[in-house]
């Protein structure tokens, strides 16, 4: 019987931590660009960039593409960091810059024609002072402006999903199983 609760203690344990250890993945492909702090619309440069925020905008030629890991890796300066918030959003943060240079990487394969949207914030990180929507062709990026990229106006923007990824479903049961079974468990040696 001892054997048995501590197999099922060490199974638990392990399905436990293989739902929460996350699967190693690869980016299959990806692409190196920057942001020089020049808002085309305004004819301005900002030199104390805060904030980037980095979006799959959800349109048909970007079905099924997702960022893979951070999404946005190798930022130009160490102050700076990049965390996934969901599958679609990457949020970058740091120091204020006049430029900041990075990789982004994707999952899947690159579609034929993809869109990805950016939004750059400065000290006052409430509205973006200016945001930029590129098309990437076949995985290539074209950084020649009014073809490659455009700049947004405010009333351009869409409505982006900022909202983290959620525990899911099974993950909940899991853990109210696992502490149910650690209860019994416990009143039973009684």
């Amino acid at each position: 019987m001892r054997t048995m609760r501590s197999f099922f203690i060490l199974s638990s344990l392990v399905a436990f931590a293989l739902l929460f250890t996350p699967v190693g993945a690869s980016a299959d492909w990806g692409f190196s660009m920057g942001d020089d702090g020049w808002n085309p619309g305004r004819t301005q440069h900002y030199d104390d960039i805060t904030k980037i925020e980095f979006f799959i905008p959800s349109v048909v030629q970007n079905a099924g593409v997702t960022w893979s890991g951070d999404g946005v890796t190798n930022l130009s300066s160490s102050s700076w960091s990049a965390t996934q918030v969901n599958p679609a959003y990457v949020l970058a943060t740091g120091t204020g810059v006049g430029s900041l240079f990075w990789s982004l990487v994707f999952s899947g394969t690159a579609p034929s024609e993809f869109r990805l949207d950016y939004l750059v914030y400065t000290g006052d990180q409430s509205n973006p002072v200016y945001s930029i929507t590129m098309n990437i062709v076949n995985g290539v990026a074209n950084f020649t402006e009014g073809t490659g990229w455009v700049a947004l106006g405010p009333g351009e923007l869409p409505s982006y999903d900022r909202n983290p990824v959620p525990l899911p479903p099974s993950a909940w049961l899991l853990a109210v199983g696992l502490v149910g079974a650690f209860a019994f468990k416990r009143r039973m040696a009684r």
